[in-house]
């Protein structure tokens, strides 16, 4: 039977934690609806990550310029800035809230698209890499912590597929994976 997406979106909202895992684990059940899927978890991080920029103490905002240009990552990718990012580059805006390590498997990403999007950032590749780790903005433990369960992290290319992106959208992705960077 088919799910309804009201239902679907309802329950993702009241979600105890709003985290890239539960997003995963309905994209994974109702693929059909990943594009609201991805716009409503867009929003509810925005609003979240607003509300936690507000209350970080002043003297943990005087941090590393690695850990400010990290930040300047999520906030493009994630945060207050995706919408400006989204459209400047010519990608839905719900693109970016997927592009995260614990939804897609960080070396299912092609190099060029990594390298592209530090390019944009005006960071390096590894402050990408670094800002799609940081789930929660905590630090990414080596270890492995996989909770019996858990959902497997997608693929890029599947999940370039899932993301229903129209033809235009399709091909501004594609040059920017023919980006190497030099321009």
């Amino acid at each position: 039977m088919m799910a309804d997406r009201e239902d679907v979106l309802n329950d993702f909202t009241v979600e105890e934690e709003m985290s890239p895992a539960i997003l995963k684990a309905y994209l994974q059940r109702f693929p059909e609806f990943t594009q609201d899927l991805l716009a409503l978890f867009n929003e509810l991080s925005i609003s979240d990550l607003a509300s936690a920029e507000a209350s970080l103490p002043l003297e943990t905002k005087a941090v590393s310029t690695e850990a400010l240009r990290v930040q300047h990552v999520r906030q493009s990718l994630f945060g207050t800035g995706v919408r400006e990012f989204a459209r400047d580059l010519g990608l839905p805006r719900a693109f970016f809230t997927g592009l995260n390590a614990e939804v897609i498997h960080i070396a299912s990403m092609p190099t060029s698209l990594l390298k592209a999007l530090a390019n944009r950032l005006g960071v390096h590749m590894q402050d990408v890499i670094s800002g799609m780790q940081q789930g929660d903005g905590h630090a990414v433990a080596m270890k492995s912590d996989v909770k019996p369960g858990a959902v497997p992290q997608i693929d890029f290319q599947d999940y370039v597929d899932l993301a229903g992106l129209s033809e235009e959208e399709q091909r501004v992705l594609q040059s920017l994976l023919a980006d190497d960077g030099s321009d």
